[in-house]
Formats: structure tokens, C-alpha cells, sequence
């Protein structure tokens, strides 16, 4: 397929990669040199310099051929016209990041059909619904809903006081404690199954069986019903927040008072920290019951002025990652409950289970490929979720007709399934299945699938649907 991205930034550096592994031809406009060169070191594709929204420069990445378009720069107007111009040479598919919600909103008249976009992609929305879930479940460090909510994934880490701490997850079984649930993944500190040791203190990934037991410390990825997940978290010692009494926002950001927003429509008391007194001006006149504090948030007087000891949520949405993620970790130390960050660069994301303070992160670029890559992810895959703790993906994936995978005990796969992949759940006419080894995957489920990168495409091939 012919894909033409605009916006060499994180998340189209991502999309081009996943694509181009894909052994799609990727053409990728930017106006930056040095974006550019970084893709060209790094990725085998075409590159383009000058403006996404110039017919002249589309025509010649072949526009006309084309079966895609992302545009995915820091400039709505520009993903806009470049849809646009997409739309009249019958791209099929477009999909343009928008920030300002001004533009689709009641009053303007306007939708993102008039423009040719599929799929509209708010990066600011889609991290305010992140960090709202967070907020509701304490100590979960990732939460990612499928089926609207009935299937979860949920990661968090095992304290000392867990009671299902040493016991394997065979005994688990017979207990009775994993109906409805599946253990995905564990993200371990030390050394890996060969005993070989990794190297400056990294974590290594296990997709654990029947004798593999939960340590101390391990950050736990799980998959299954809502119920099953909440009452798992239950046991492990995580609380949950039913309602939010206070939290303190640092950054009068586009999230930030979007966030702001949406807590205080739901009672909460939510006070909103900002550096910037004009920013911080601005946002006082925008929020109607949030209290706006000037100053330095890295300052422990204003955080205690602020209320920050027993606060329900800490969450700082400045943009500056470093900063973020220390005044979350001067809040941790000062009382706040819960502890979370807004962070830009992909870099650090690895970096983050190694900070016992943090409770958990968002990631703009994150959120934004996850919901980009349900519409590019070829055959019968609706949706995709990339996880910010390990490198790896939830798919929900369509049973074809005739597919491999069916009408068969998935027992009869234990050599041709991937070995770092595995069925979570699977949803038949509205029935949420929990499956077993004597489970029989039918044409037209819907099965939610735990994976590395590097099994997607055998899993694929065996869900999709064959041509006789």
C-alpha cells in the first residue's frame, strides 16, 4: 500500500516504522531538515521536505496512488487542507490530528466528513480520558478498556504486602482466584529466565505460564472482565476511589484545564497550578469552579499552600518532561496519594518503572498511534492499543470466515501460536469468554490478543480470513 504521512514528529516516526516493517512504500513530508534526516538514518523510506498542505509536493509523494494519509503535524490547518486535497484524489483512507475542538464544534457547523477525515485524532481529549481513568483506579500504573469497558487491562505493581506474592499461577488456577482473568505479562527487575543478567538494571519481560510466580516488585500486566479485574486488584491491596475529593493540576496547558474541566463537572476540588501568570489568568477566566494558583509548582510552599499532603491525584501537565515528572515526585514525598505525568518524549518511557514515586504516565504520542493504528493495521484488526510500560500491543481482532484459527480447540495452536502472544478474551454476540484450552474460536468473534510487536503478523495470519 501506498502511505504518505505528514509530520515527522514522535507519532509519525512510529506510524512510518510500523509501516514500513509492514513492506508498505511510506512517503513522509516535514518542513525540517532535521526531521527528516533522522528518518532517513533511521527508517528505509522516502522523504519529502516542504509543506503537507502543498498540492504540488503531494502530487509528487503520489498522492494519486495513494491508499492512505496521515497527517499528524503541530499544525491543525495544515492535516485539515491535506485531507482535503487527499479527499479529491480518492485516498481512501485520511486521518488528521486536531487539537482545537473549535473546529467541529456545534456552533461552527462544521465535521470531519467535509473535510474527507475518517479518523480525527484529539491528542489533548484522548490524554484527559487516560489520565481520568488513572485517576479512578489508585496504584493501576496502565488501564486499557475494550467492548466500552467490559474487558480490561489493567498494570500495577506487586507490594510486599500482596498475598499472591510467591504463589505460582497454577496454584492461583486451582484456587479459583484467575476466573475470568489471564496474567499477560510481568516486566521484572534482575535477570532473565537463563539467568543471564540484564544489563544497567533494565527490566526484562515474561509472558508467564503455570509455574511462573508474581516477586515482589514486578509491575503486572492483566487482562479479563471489569469484575474479574477489580476483585484481582482487590486482593493484591489496591484501593479504589469511587469519588474524587481533591486534586491539584499543575500546567494551565490545553490538558490541564481540559482535565480541570472534567473533574469539577464531577464535584471534584480541583486546583490548578501555573508558572505563567497570563496562563494562569486566562485559565481562571476559562474554569468556573477551579481555584488557580500562580507561582512555582517545583516549590514545596506553594504545593503545601495548595493542599498537596492527602491530596487524591497530583498530575503535572506542563509539557516539560523532566519537570513533570519531578514535581510529581516532590508531591509523592510531600502526601499527595497518587502521582501522575504527562510525558512528551518517548525516551523516557522506559525509564519510568524505575521511579517508585511515579504512580503512573501518559503519553501524548502513545495515545495518539494507538488510536491511529486500528485503521492502518491491515485485515480484521478494529482496534490496537500500544502499552507504555513494556513494548507491546492489545489488538482486538475480527475471526474470519475459513480463518485458521477457527473451529478448533486453541490447544490444537500450542506450536503454531506465538510463544509471546496469547487469547485474553473473546467477545461472541455480546457474551464475554474468558478462554480456556478447550475453547473453539467461531468466525465473526471478536478475541482481544496480548502481544509483542514481533508476533503481530503470525497472529494476524491466523485470524484472517482465507480465499478459496
Amino acid at each position: 500500500m501506498k502511505a504518505i504521512i505528514i509530520g515527522a514528529g514522535e507519532v509519525g516516526f512510529h506510524i512510518a516504522k510500523l509501516l514500513t516493517l509492514q513492506d508498505n512504500d511510506v512517503v513522509l513530508i516535514d518542513e525540517s531538515d532535521a526531521a527528516c534526516n533522522r528518518v532517513n538514518e533511521q527508517l528505509d523510506l522516502q522523504t519529502l521536505r516542504g509543506s503537507g498542505a502543498s498540492p504540488r509536493l503531494l502530487k509528487t509523494a503520489g498522492i494519486d496512488e495513494a491508499g492512505l494519509l496521515i497527517a499528524v503535524t503541530n499544525s491543525d490547518e495544515i492535516n485539515m487542507l491535506a485531507c482535503q486535497i487527499a479527499e479529491r484524489y480518492s485516498v481512501n483512507t485520511k486521518i488528521a490530528r486536531v487539537s482545537n475542538p473549535d473546529y467541529f464544534s456545534m456552533e461552527s457547523g462544521l465535521t470531519p466528513k467535509d473535510f474527507g477525515i475518517n479518523l480525527l485524532v484529539n491528542p489533548e481529549q484522548l490524554c484527559v480520558a487516560e489520565f481520568v481513568r488513572l485517576l479512578q483506579i489508585p496504584e493501576a500504573r496502565e488501564i486499557v478498556e475494550f467492548e466500552d469497558g467490559r474487558v480490561q487491562l489493567v498494570s500495577f505493581r506487586a507490594k510486599q504486602s500482596n498475598p499472591l506474592i510467591g504463589k505460582s499461577l497454577a496454584e492461583l488456577d486451582e484456587s479459583g482466584l484467575l476466573t475470568d482473568i489471564r496474567f499477560a505479562a510481568i516486566s521484572r527487575r534482575g535477570r532473565s529466565n537463563n539467568g543471564n543478567p540484564i544489563l544497567n538494571g533494565d527490566r526484562h519481560i515474561i509472558i508467564p505460564r503455570g509455574a511462573d510466580a508474581l516477586q515482589q516488585g514486578d509491575e503486572v500486566f492483566v487482562i479479563g472482565s471489569a469484575l474479574a479485574v477489580e476483585q484481582l486488584l482487590r486482593i493484591s491491596g489496591i484501593t479504589f476511589n469511587q469519588q474524587l475529593d481533591r486534586v491539584i493540576i499543575v500546567g494551565a496547558s490545553p490538558i490541564g484545564i481540559e482535565l480541570a474541566r472534567v473533574l469539577e463537572e464531577n464535584d471534584t476540588n480541583v486546583k490548578l497550578i501555573e508558572e505563567d501568570q497570563a496562563k494562569a489568568r486566562l485559565a481562571s477566566q476559562m474554569l468556573k469552579h477551579t481555584t488557580v494558583l500562580h507561582g512555582n509548582y517545583l516549590q514545596f510552599r506553594l504545593l503545601e499552600e495548595a493542599g498537596v499532603e492527602g491530596v487524591n491525584g497530583f498530575i503535572s501537565v506542563t509539557g516539560d518532561d523532566e519537570n513533570d515528572i519531578m514535581a510529581c515526585m516532590t508531591a509523592k514525598e510531600n502526601g499527595a496519594q497518587r502521582a501522575l505525568a504527562l510525558v512528551q518524549q518517548p525516551r523516557y518511557l522506559p525509564l519510568l518503572a524505575r521511579i517508585p514515586r511515579l504512580d503512573g504516565a501518559v503519553s501524548r504520542h502513545l495515545t495518539v498511534v494507538s488510536n491511529i493504528l486500528r485503521l492502518i493495521r491491515r485485515g480484521n484488526i478494529v482496534s490496537v492499543a500500544s502499552l507504555h510500560g513494556i513494548d507491546a500491543e492489545v489488538i482486538e481482532i475480527v475471526a474470519g470466515v475459513n480463518a485458521k484459527i477457527v473451529h478448533k480447540e486453541l490447544t490444537s495452536f500450542k506450536t503454531k501460536f506465538p510463544e509471546n502472544a496469547f487469547i485474553g478474551a473473546v467477545i461472541r454476540r455480546e457474551r464475554l469468554i474468558i478462554p480456556t484450552g478447550q475453547s473453539v474460536i467461531q468466525p465473526a468473534d471478536r478475541v482481544i490478543v496480548f502481544s509483542m510487536p514481533g508476533a503481530i503478523p503470525v497472529v494476524e495470519d491466523l485470524f484472517a480470513e482465507r480465499r478459496s
